[in-house]
């Protein structure tokens, strides 16, 4: 038996080894042409960006800046990351038509929450079923359900108005319930009243997500299942996404309830589940469809073939459910708060946002809006814009490549490397916004490059709901600007860069009712 000593001097030669000659391949020559700081073993730049998972934007944007302001590398682990800043890159790489996967430690923990759904799956499904989904996501079908919109603004109202001249409301309190109730309306065809039932435990289970993702990407030491499984995160991760995926179910079973009682949805027993990659769940509610035309989202997955040409399972749709609903609500939510708190913050801003509502209004500042008005309402969409680019509703986004790829200036990423748009870097780049530091609406009055400013992502993969997103968000940001004066709340907001940028206390503000 060998001593202890030796043991690990074998070890150590073997990771040393690896190392030299990962060093010395064609892989790291291709990786030596971006600046990096040196990445140490098996551990890669790990220790620098720190323990405190909220802090790693911090950590990353300092690295940038001491890199040149320009592509970097670095390392989590053994896996190389590529960190695009350049917005030609980033063209070259959401433009690419085959280069589409995402990164495998994401989709990793995407997977336990939203299962294969269109975020995560490739090829034969992923395609198809975004088609499918993107019909309900349409410009015309959209412009038909701004009416859900002002309904729903009223009852936000119910809860605001508690608030005048009082204390400070947390907007994500109230506006992450009213954009879910929307969202389940409009695109599920379900009354869900998460706005009267504040405690609901999806809207506590669903609040800790963007932390545990977070967690779970950087936590290199989670992607060891076995030992993962064993720990109090684990058990703290199987609960949120048991009430993600129960929410999901009960959507589901009340629009199948609905769409039987209407004649579109007839029952089959024992109709053989096509979908292969299953995953434990209950499965017990099949159907046999025939295909209607119908504009919801959700009706769409039950009325329609997927894409080996059956019924979508309960399992697929349960996956890209709990995908829309979650990322859905939690992003529109959080960007029109933090929206509402630069026009607190900076009242020119908001008296011109105002200003702009009673002029495309015609001063009936109490009228319902429809999408022609909100098509007019061009400064209050810069400040939605400008607000995005100060804090990135998502900080980043990426690709894993299946082959090389070469950058307009000639460099190469190779094969197998992740490659990560960094938004939070891009839109600090002083030559595509002058003056960063500061919140400027006006800056997206005029022309900017559209991958300098691509939120939404571009290409194949672009975010197939950024058109509801916008409608809901200048919609809701309409009405209360109309009805409320925003001053500032008595705590700044701790904002974090999780997979969604949030802040840890929320975002507290102070109402006023406007008179006219």
């Amino acid at each position: 038996m060998l001593p202890i000593g030796v043991f690990f001097a074998i070890i150590l030669f073997l990771i040393l080894l690896q190392n030299y000659k990962r060093k010395h391949s064609y892989y790291w020559r291709k990786l030596d042409e971006f600046p990096e700081d040196p990445p140490l073993p098996l551990m890669g730049n790990m220790l620098q960006l720190g323990f405190d998972l909220d802090e790693v934007h911090i950590r990353l944007m300092s690295m940038w800046k001491r890199l040149g302001k320009q592509n970097f590398r670095m390392s989590i682990g053994s896996r190389d990351w590529i960190m695009l800043t350049n917005a030609d890159d980033v063209k070259t790489l959401l433009n690419h038509r085959t280069e589409l996967s995402k990164p495998s430690p994401r989709n990793k923990s995407m997977k336990y929450f939203f299962g294969i759904s269109v975020s995560t799956s490739e090829d034969e499904r992923w395609s198809p079923t975004r088609k499918l989904m993107s019909a309900s996501l349409s410009n015309h079908t959209l412009a038909n359900q701004v009416h859900f919109m002002n309904d729903y603004i009223k009852q936000l109202f119910n809860h605001l108005d508690d608030f005048i001249g009082k204390n400070e409301v947390d907007f994500y309190k109230y506006l992450r319930p009213y954009t879910l109730d929307i969202l389940i309306e409009t695109l599920m065809g379900v009354d869900s009243k998460f706005l009267n039932d504040l405690d609901n435990i999806y809207l506590q289970e669903s609040g800790k997500t963007g932390r545990v993702l977070t967690e779970n990407l950087f936590s290199y030491w989670r992607e060891i299942t076995p030992l993962f499984m064993v720990t109090p995160m684990y058990r703290e991760m199987a609960n949120t996404i048991a009430a993600l995926r129960s929410n999901s179910m009960n959507i589901i079973n009340n629009r199948r309830d609905i769409l039987r009682k209407t004649g579109n949805l007839k029952e089959k027993d024992n109709l053989e589940d096509t979908f292969t990659e299953k995953r434990n769940i209950d499965t017990s509610v099949s159907s046999e469809i025939r295909r209607v035309e119908c504009g919801r989202f959700l009706d769409n997955l039950l009325l329609c073939q997927n894409y080996k040409g059956g019924s979508f399972s309960d399992e697929m749709v349960c996956d890209e459910i709990s995908l829309i609903t979650f990322a859905g609500h939690y992003t529109i939510a959080v960007t029109i708060s933090h929206a509402l708190y630069f026009m607190a913050k900076y009242p020119e801003v908001q008296k011109k946002v105002h200003e702009e509502q009673k002029c495309v209004l015609k001063n009936n500042v109490t009228s319902e809006v429809d999408i022609h008005d909100l098509n007019e309402m061009k400064y209050l969409e810069a400040v939605v814009k400008e607000t995005i680019r100060f804090f990135p509703t998502l900080p980043s986004i990426g690709r894993q490549l299946h082959k090389d790829l070469q950058f307009q200036d000639g460099r190469v990423a190779p094969a197998g490397t992740i490659l990560i748009i960094f938004y939070e870097a891009i839109f600090q780049n002083e030559q595509a916004y002058p003056e960063p530091e500061k919140f400027n609406p006006e800056r997206f009055l005029n022309p900017i490059d559209k991958f300098s400013f691509a939120p939404f992502s571009a290409g194949p993969r672009s975010c197939i709901g950024y058109r509801f997103a916008w409608m809901t968000m200048k919609t809701t940001l309409s009405y209360l600007l109309r009805r409320y004066e925003l001053l500032p709340g008595d705590s700044e907001p701790h904002f974090v860069g999780r997979v969604i940028t949030e802040s840890k206390n929320g975002v507290n503000l102070k109402l006023r009712r406007r008179n006219y």
